[in-house]
């Protein structure tokens, strides 16, 4: 029996109806920390710890360790209920790791019992479960671990088809349509995107800046009006959440997209884009865009556009190829049953 540990949200929700009901997977049983009222099937195999935690945790405790004993192999997704393993750490033994990211990067952020529960328990799992091979290399390095590296392309949101993918030449075009930044979280870096490109307004048309995701209401305000006062009415502001396929349609329609998160971040974003055949710029400096250059993925440093500018035309075409091949819906049921047996 699999156990997986996790928080309900927009990504482990879909997770779970996906194994239960559609790959029919029995053997994986979800002990699930919820922070709202959820809409999951009910089945003998999910499970909830009661809120709040601290109000309940004798009895939180107790399921935790019941559930922990009777699996085969324990599924830890991002940074769940790491002081219950304190407790019980010789679980930690048969657990393997689901790395979100942002774990990795508030480690040089946190001090005191909560930094030293989160080394000691995240440096004694087995595996490290991710498609971003230099999170588990990040993670060992931080933590002085050892797991193994175990790829999956872990959700849905990661996995795409390339049925639209549709590359342009944009040095043809008269001026561009850009998105710049995923969010409102200020690792987007949006003000050093906007430096970059100030110097080619004449071949921007718009620039498209989604800030409907994301709890950083001054950082967001701050973005609107430094983009508007730098770019005027070119610059046009996303605040209102959109379904995935409207979503899609409305990324189809951008000719280059420039992030410059300073860690990884934005994978779904950045997978549905590649599926779409778009110029995709990065920064060089995250384990993101090494590990996708690593996999032959044709994605381009943003420090390119200083001396060349947004109208260059990019090679995508392999990305094509590459999808398939890392994150196709076969990839990711193949994977899904892999680590059902780590």
């Amino acid at each position: 029996m699999t156990l997986h540990i996790l928080v309900s949200d927009k990504f482990t929700i879909p997770f779970y109806n996906y194994i239960t009901n559609v790959l029919n997977l029995k053997e994986n049983q979800f002990l699930f920390l919820l922070d709202k009222k959820t809409e999951l099937k009910s089945n003998k195999n999910l499970f909830y710890l009661l809120s709040p935690l601290k109000n309940n945790l004798f009895s939180n405790i107790r399921l935790f360790f019941k559930l922990c004993f009777n699996s085969n192999r324990i599924i830890l997704h991002g940074d769940t209920l790491l002081p219950f393993f304190l407790i019980f750490p010789f679980f930690l033994k048969k657990t393997s790791w689901l790395i979100y990211g942002q774990e990795l990067y508030s480690i040089d952020k946190e001090n005191g019992f909560r930094l030293f529960v989160k080394k000691f328990v995240l440096s004694r799992v087995k595996n490290h479960i991710t498609h971003i091979k230099g999170d588990s290399d990040l993670a060992n390095k931080l933590l002085n671990s050892a797991a193994n590296f175990v790829y999956s392309p872990i959700y849905l949101s990661n996995v795409v088809s390339t049925f639209e993918f549709s590359p342009i030449d944009v040095s043809q075009k008269k001026q561009l349509k850009i998105l710049i930044g995923n969010s409102t979280d200020p690792t987007n870096n949006h003000e050093s995107i906007f430096k970059r490109i100030i110097k080619f307004q004449e071949d921007i048309e718009f620039i498209f800046c989604p800030l409907s995701y994301g709890m950083y209401e001054d950082y967001k305000n701050r973005v609107k009006i430094v983009g508007t006062e730098m770019f005027g009415d070119k610059f046009i502001v996303i605040e209102h959440f959109m379904k995935f396929e409207e979503y899609k349609e409305f990324l189809n329609k951008m000719d280059i997209v420039i992030f410059d998160h300073n860690r990884q971040e934005a994978m779904g974003v950045t997978l549905t884009l590649l599926s779409l055949g778009k110029i995709i710029y990065l920064n060089p400096n995250t384990t993101s865009f090494v590990s996708l250059k690593e996999r032959g993925f044709q994605i381009y440093d943003n420090t390119l556009i200083d001396n060349e500018g947004i109208k260059i035309n990019r090679n995508v075409n392999q990305n094509k190829l590459l999808l398939n091949k890392y994150y196709s819906q076969e990839v990711f049921d193949d994977s899904l049953k892999s680590i059902s047996k780590l």
